[in-house]
């Protein structure tokens, strides 16, 4: 979803945001580019909504609202930053399911966001079995790096061994 300023709440406020949680989207992730870093497009009653439509988690580039109650949801939302202020007249939601840019990345409907507390990578859809792939190889290798340096091998022979650290 996009969202964009409002000088004043809009005729039908929330309307694209109504759409886009209307249908069932099991293990979709929400994609929201703010429309400012002033007010939260985001909060604890929108992840409640979330949840009931299967969606597993959101991010944005934009900031948050309800950390507590979204927390205690454990429903994972990865902002920029918090706001007490809510949207109402001060952004609107005004696009949904169309290409969206975070951070000068653009997001497309199918792509892949993985995300955690270090950040967020976008996967585009026609890459996803290659990054698996190299993904599962290199998790590979770092479980016997692992495992030698538990074993108590020395540091500079595993990294010279593995190429990995």
């Amino acid at each position: 979803m996009a969202c964009g300023p409002a000088s004043q709440v809009p005729h039908e406020p929330y309307g694209v945001l109504f759409r886009a949680l209307a249908e069932p989207r099991e293990g979709a992730i929400l994609v929201v580019e703010a429309g400012d870093l002033i007010s939260g497009v985001w909060g604890e009653l929108l992840s409640t909504a979330a949840i009931a439509r299967g969606f597993v988690g959101m991010v944005t580039d934009g900031l948050t609202r309800d950390i507590t109650g979204i927390t205690d949801l454990r429903f994972p939302v990865y902002a920029t930053g918090a706001s007490p202020l809510d949207s109402a007249g001060r952004q609107d939601f005004v696009s949904f399911g169309d290409s969206v840019n975070l951070g000068g990345v653009t997001i497309r409907p199918d792509d892949w966001v993985v995300a955690d507390n270090l950040g967020a990578v976008v996967i585009p859809a026609e890459h996803l079995g290659q990054v698996i792939e190299r993904g599962l190889i290199k998790m590979s290798g770092e479980s016997i790096v692992r495992e030698e340096l538990a074993a108590g091998e020395d540091l500079g022979a595993v990294f010279r061994r593995h190429g990995i650290l």
